[in-house]
């Protein structure tokens, strides 16, 4: 029995606005010209291309799209190839394709994908979509009832391989989880299966290190890292954060939903939070040199600025604060780069809950400030201010004071 040939074909996008699958540009030394077609003849670069595989199963002609990434969709090809080579040979399967399933993986993902849009952030749809194209482009199936253990373990294992650190790997893990959970389809991984990973502890900046950045800092980038440290609000929700958001009088802030800017807090917690007085001065001032803007701190053209963490890991190797001892994926040193990974802006909730907390205010108030969910994830960010008072010192030193020379 003939084995059926498995076309590689991109889907683009043509001049006249219709999608076609048309053949993908090979260079002279037989490699695949990432995300390059053959059109009216001719190369040409379509970064909105999706691969495609083309076959006949059971007489029946089949696409599969295989994902952006050309290496990838080599892998599958071959992947397919194999499969069909198998059963040709009249080969048991060691992995059996079940005839029962009915969700196309494609058509799954489109779908879920489109609901995602309605009720996520940008940042946790991209989270998504790149899971889920990786995941595709992974596996050769075409219906998600046919997806197995092996499947799965083989898209964590791409992972691994691509560089990607176990927190990460995990987090996708679960998000393709939960797209399955989303189309009533088993989960196929085993306990034992599951990826571990070391929980970083986030720690709050020392009060030396608030002071060196505050001094290196231009005015911009000062306003900009007061009001993190000084409201504990997220990333998003300070690129977000507007004039009506304030309250001079009160001296408040406000986190809100803003549906127009696609912009939901997270687990929909609003919350108000106080304010010290140098910083509403200061953003009186501002508002002064923004007399017309809508955003608090925008970005080109009024959008908001979606740079804050590139600002600010700047800011710390301007002021000579960097490790010199992280390296990004791009090989980058945080020696002469700005890519230190000690300096994140999620450790200003870190450092706003723990000062809080010093100064005496309950760790319920502090929950409420910082819009959690739950007190315990709350105490987990007090947990380590605790260990630093100076009644845990006393009570250290108490336990070992019995030890000769230890004084």
């Amino acid at each position: 029995m003939p084995v059926a040939a498995v076309r590689l074909k991109i889907r683009a996008r043509l001049p006249s606005g219709s999608r076609a699958y048309v053949d993908p540009v090979f260079s002279p030394n037989g490699k695949l010209k990432p995300l390059y077609a053959v059109v009216d003849g001719k190369p040409e670069h379509h970064p909105e291309g999706i691969y495609n595989l083309r076959y006949l199963k059971a007489g029946k002609r089949v696409w599969h799209a295989v994902g952006t990434d050309a290496q990838l969709a080599l892998t599958a090809k071959l992947r397919v190839e194999h499969k069909l080579q198998s059963v040709s040979l009249g080969l048991t399967d060691p992995d059996p394709i079940k005839t029962s399933g009915k969700t196309d993986l494609a058509a799954a993902i489109k779908e879920y994908l489109s609901d995602t849009a309605k009720g996520k952030s940008k940042r946790t749809l991209y989270a998504y979509t790149r899971t889920l194209n990786v995941f595709a482009s992974t596996c050769s199936r075409q219906h998600m009832e046919q997806i197995n253990r092996r499947d799965v373990l083989n898209y964590l294992d791409h992972l691994k391989t691509s560089g990607n650190v176990p927190r990460t790997v995990a987090n996708n893990s679960n998000y393709l989880k939960i797209f399955f959970n989303h189309n009533k389809i088993s989960w196929p991984l085993e306990k034992t299966d599951r990826v571990k990973y070391t929980e970083k502890a986030v720690t709050a900046y020392e009060s030396h290190e608030i002071n060196a950045l505050l001094a290196a800092a231009d005015q911009e980038e000062s306003e900009l890292l007061q009001f993190f440290l000084f409201t504990g609000a997220r990333d998003q929700e300070v690129q977000y954060a507007t004039w009506r958001d304030l309250n001079f009088t009160a001296k408040t802030f406000s986190v809100t939903e803003k549906l127009d800017l696609a912009f939901t807090p997270k687990d929909k917690e609003e919350g108000e939070i106080p304010i010290p007085d140098s910083l509403v001065d200061k953003l009186r001032i501002r508002r002064s040199r923004y007399p017309d803007t809508r955003l608090i701190f925008p970005g080109i053209g009024g959008k908001p600025n979606g740079h804050f963490l590139r600002t600010f890991k700047s800011l710390a190797l301007r002021a000579g604060m960097n490790c010199g001892h992280c390296y990004n994926k791009a090989g980058k040193c945080c020696a002469t780069k700005p890519v230190c990974k000690r300096f994140e802006l999620h450790r200003f909730r870190k450092t706003f809950a723990t000062m809080h907390h010093e100064a005496g205010i309950s760790a319920r108030t502090i929950q409420s400030w910082l819009r959690h969910s739950d007190l315990e994830t709350t105490l987990k960010y007090l947990a380590a201010c605790d260990h630093k008072s100076v009644k845990t010192r006393e009570q250290v030193n108490n336990t070992f004071a019995f030890v000769r020379g230890a004084a």
